[in-house]
């Protein structure tokens, strides 16, 4: 098991808040009367986050928004969903909350301004903001971009090390998905085959239009 006390630095409130709204969501049933109607305490106990635990983490993260979470608090909600069969769809619907939260920060002229740019820097704004929100949920890390084609570079990041076999990825790959497709750039589709996690050398997240590879990367010089 990973060691938490070693992930130094904070992470914002909302970033944790979404990781359990996101596991809430997915232990909800689509019809609540399903609850009612069988044997409640048998269905908490399968429905990790409809908690008592859950819940009430949940309100005190409410309650302090403005706050930031120790990294380490955070690694281990990232261990505790990892552990689940269906962590990784629990990952990418928490990075898409993370990244419409990130948008939604943004002044809305702002937002519909960057929608009116060229296609090209229409994409590059969209990785540097994916870039912004790496930084915000791997603080320590060394994260880079590339270009030819997009690719959004992190190393010693907690997403790769929190959670078993890097499944803690799929958050980033979540957020980078709901940011291209905010900046309305086209249909690009993300990867993420080398993974720290994964015995890699380090982690990396490639967009490619439609599927398709391009050249061979670059640096952007937007480290």
């Amino acid at each position: 098991m990973e060691n938490h006390s070693t992930f130094e630095g904070r992470i914002p409130t909302p970033m944790a808040l979404a990781l359990l709204e996101s596991l809430r969501d997915v232990d909800m049933p689509a019809d609540p009367e399903e609850l009612a109607e069988s044997d409640l305490p048998l269905n908490l106990q399968r429905r990790l986050g409809l908690s008592t635990v859950v819940v009430d983490q949940i309100r005190r993260y409410e309650q302090r928004r403005s706050a930031d979470v120790p990294a380490a608090e955070v690694a281990s909600l990232f261990e505790l969903i990892g552990r689940r069969p269906d962590a990784s769809r629990i990952f990418v619907e928490a990075g898409q909350r993370i990244a419409r939260d990130d948008l939604e920060s943004r002044r809305a002229a702002a937002r519909v301004g960057a929608r009116l740019l060229p296609q090209g820097l229409r994409e590059k704004r969209a990785l540097r903001r994916a870039k912004r929100i790496a930084r915000r949920l791997s603080p320590g890390a060394a994260i880079s971009l590339e270009h030819r084609p997009h690719a959004l570079i992190v190393e010693r990041g907690i997403l790769a090390s929190a959670a078993r076999d890097g499944a803690g990825c799929a958050v980033l790959a979540g957020a980078i998905q709901y940011v291209f497709s905010e900046f309305r750039v086209g249909d690009f589709h993300v990867s993420h085959e080398n993974c720290e996690g994964r015995q890699g050398t380090r982690c990396e997240w490639l967009l490619t239009r439609n599927g398709a590879t391009t050249d061979q990367s670059e640096s952007s010089g937007d480290a």
